[in-house]
């Protein structure tokens, strides 16, 4: 240790380059790894959703390219579950923004509308309330912790009423697919709010059945129409793709085209239902519509590989530089060796040393990071931490 840092001071340009190249490469590297981490890690931290899948439709408009959608139709999971035994539970999901009021404040947030039972199946981080329980009175709702400090304060939200409805989006009063109502709820549930590294968003979940929910009742019947998230459980031993493989026929059944939209031909010629891993959304479901942004496995492959690639960039300077010092230190090797210094002891020397210095540029590159996370992550817009 002793003589790798007199040589360090002995040689000051040549450990500064090394030392200062390799810290570069290793921050960049760093910084690449933490992205990729980050991307790696949607969903991952909700259990029990191995056999979870999101149910998306693709629409097939003539003269038009096909329209691929995270959205399904409402009836959707509902007959999949009541038609295919390798259908275990089935949930869905809308997302309005609606008028949340308590005592004289009113806030305009958005609203998850869902199935009784979404807490059952979509196991996210519960503060408080009993998850078999949640959410089966129609007039309930589960707040994550910073919507109840922001309509309650410090008061324990459990049992507290909120006033829910009255808003509904600008087509929606054209078209009639929203009817405005509001409806008087009670907190049952307060969740922990949800981290950004989820395809989920919202800070408030009311069932259909409340007062509340804009839905027109006709609409949960259309399959021509993508209406929320729809989201199955499938048994432990059935075959995704194979599931995939009997939706046609399950959305000729159940959908005639010549009754609501005037034409003839078969349900599964309009539209296309599609079964993505839960845990994968993020990844491999670049559809349109989705609750949050979707990321690309070509973004992060392409992200590994520029890491990767200035990382070897780096080993490969300094082993140039090392490799350039060997001359400079042939006279110290053959005095050493006058010396009685066996080769293993040279050889020790010198990995000590490179070791060192690379430690030392990890050391110096870890404090870099450290120091500039706060403007990765606004650069990318999302908080991404370093354990």
């Amino acid at each position: 240790m002793i003589t790798a840092l007199r040589n360090f001071t002995r040689h000051k340009l040549y450990s500064f380059i090394n030392i200062a190249g390799l810290t570069v490469g290793l921050t960049c590297a760093i910084f690449i790894i933490l992205f990729v981490r980050d991307e790696l890690s949607y969903d991952k931290w909700i259990p029990g959703t191995e056999n979870l899948y999101r149910v998306e439709v693709t629409y097939f408009n003539a003269g038009q390219p096909p329209l691929r959608t995270a959205q399904t139709t409402y009836p959707a999971a509902e007959a999949m579950l009541a038609q295919m035994p390798e259908v275990k539970t089935a949930v869905h999901l809308e997302h309005y923004p609606l008028t949340v009021a308590t005592g004289d404040r009113q806030f305009l947030d958005q609203v998850n509308i869902v199935s009784p039972n979404f807490f059952q199946i979509i196991r996210l981080s519960l503060v408080a309330g009993n998850r078999l329980s949640l959410l089966t009175q129609p007039e309930s709702a589960v707040n994550s912790e910073s919507a109840a400090r922001k309509y309650f304060g410090s008061k324990p939200a459990i049992g507290q009423m909120l006033k829910v409805g009255g808003h509904c989006l600008a087509g929606q009063y054209i078209s009639g697919d929203c009817v405005i109502r509001e409806a008087s709820v009670m907190v049952r549930g307060v969740m922990r709010d949800l981290p950004h590294n989820t395809q989920l968003s919202g800070d408030i979940f009311i069932p259909y059945a409340s007062g509340a929910n804009p839905e027109a009742q006709s609409e949960q019947t259309v399959w021509s129409n993508s209406n929320g998230y729809g989201y199955v459980e499938l048994q432990a031993n059935a075959d995704a793709r194979a599931v995939e493989a009997k939706l046609p026929a399950l959305i000729d059944r159940n959908f005639d085209p010549s009754k609501t939209l005037g034409l003839a031909e078969r349900g599964s010629k309009d539209l296309r239902l599609t079964l993505t891993r839960f845990r994968d959304d993020h990844l491999s479901s670049d559809r349109y519509g989705g609750m949050t942004p979707g990321g690309s496995w070509t973004t992060v492959y392409g992200f590994m590989a520029i890491g990767a690639m200035i990382l070897l960039i780096a080993c490969f300077n300094f082993t140039n530089l090392a490799t350039a010092q060997a001359m400079a230190r042939a006279r110290e090797i053959s005095l050493r060796k006058v010396l009685g210094a066996r080769r293993s002891q040279v050889m020790i020397q010198f990995l000590g040393e490179s070791v060192l210095m690379a430690l030392m540029a990890l050391v110096l590159a870890l404090a870099v990071v450290e120091m500039l996370l706060p403007l990765y992550d606004r650069m990318l817009g999302k908080p991404i931490a370093l354990h």
